[in-house]
């Protein structure tokens, strides 16, 4: 009886707790925010700790990322992309590079472009661009962002590019360990010119050797995103992403009170019970607003 009695207290209005629920009092909320917190620093501590336990998992593949591409490009009228090993090595190159030196940009601390990368896996190119992305959770949100970006947009459906490749590559970036993914666009120097685009005059193919400065600049959009890796991971995945784990964490505090409160305003009403303080629709809104904010937040970035 003590824990029905207790289970009602906490969540429902009563003489007990002023006929307001205890889970809506001042200090209840108080309660919440703390234990928000403290769960962040426990979440912070472990990952930090224990990178086995916490960490980013992903589904990503270069199947499904090559895929999306080309569907993208068909549906904007444009020719689909080959996919090329030498960009593909291009692209774990860079990946690997990223990691190694910790950096997060399309320029190396030590001024190494991403075309260096391209010439030094024996691609000549003609034109080129490079898109990035990191910590998503599969293929579609990766491409999406790029999409919903417009240089990277401009990247993804240039006429131009006719080969791809892609590195999706688990590391340490930081203090967490992350996914990259790099995707390389490449037309070879000599190949012929596209229809999509015969206002651009000819440039003459350049040597590998010669230094990309010297090649014509490549147009580039580059989101953020993980770097498709041809090989297999070298860690073992976590056992939990923390960015799940705090927005589940997050949702289900939200979801219960906004329970509480629609429980709360049913028996206030029906019982007639008039309150000075209180007002749970535009608590409920709010929630709600709140709840909208959290499904928007994605967890990858694009550079």
């Amino acid at each position: 009886m003590r824990t029905i009695e207790g289970f009602l207290h906490f969540f429902t209005p009563r003489h007990t707790n002023n006929h307001k629920a205890r889970a809506l009092h001042p200090s209840s909320l108080s309660i919440y925010i703390g234990l928000l917190l403290v769960f962040q620093i426990i979440l912070t501590g472990v990952s930090h700790f224990q990178p086995q336990i916490l960490g980013y998992a992903s589904n990503i593949s270069v199947a499904d990322l090559l895929f999306q591409t080309n569907s993208k490009r068909a549906a904007a009228g444009v020719g689909t992309l080959a996919l090329n090993g030498q960009l593909n090595a291009a692209a774990a190159a860079k990946a690997t590079d990223m990691f190694a030196n910790q950096y997060w940009a399309h320029t190396s601390p030590a001024g190494r472009d991403p075309w260096s990368f391209i010439t030094g896996a024996g691609y000549s190119y003609l034109f080129a661009g490079e898109n990035l992305a990191r910590d998503f959770g599969d293929s579609s949100a990766v491409v999406s962002a790029w999409m919903n970006s417009a240089t990277h947009r401009e990247n993804l459906l240039n006429p131009r590019y006719k080969d791809i490749g892609f590195a999706i590559v688990n590391g340490k970036y930081g203090n967490h360990e992350t996914t990259l993914v790099v995707q390389e666009f490449g037309a070879r120097a000599g190949a012929a010119p596209s229809v999509a685009a015969p206002q651009i005059a000819p440039v003459a193919p350049p040597p590998v050797a010669s230094p990309p400065a010297e090649q014509p600049k490549p147009v580039t959009a580059t989101p953020p995103g993980e770097i498709l890796n041809l090989e297999t991971p070298k860690f073992s995945p976590p056992k939990f992403d923390p960015f799940t784990l705090t927005r589940n964490v997050s949702f289900g505090l939200i979801a219960m009170l906004m329970a509480v409160l629609v429980v709360d305003g049913i028996l206030v009403y029906k019982r007639r019970i008039v309150r000075l303080s209180g007002h749970n629709l535009a608590h409920l809104l709010m929630l709600l607003a709140v709840l909208a904010a959290l499904n928007l937040i994605g967890r990858g970035v694009i550079l």
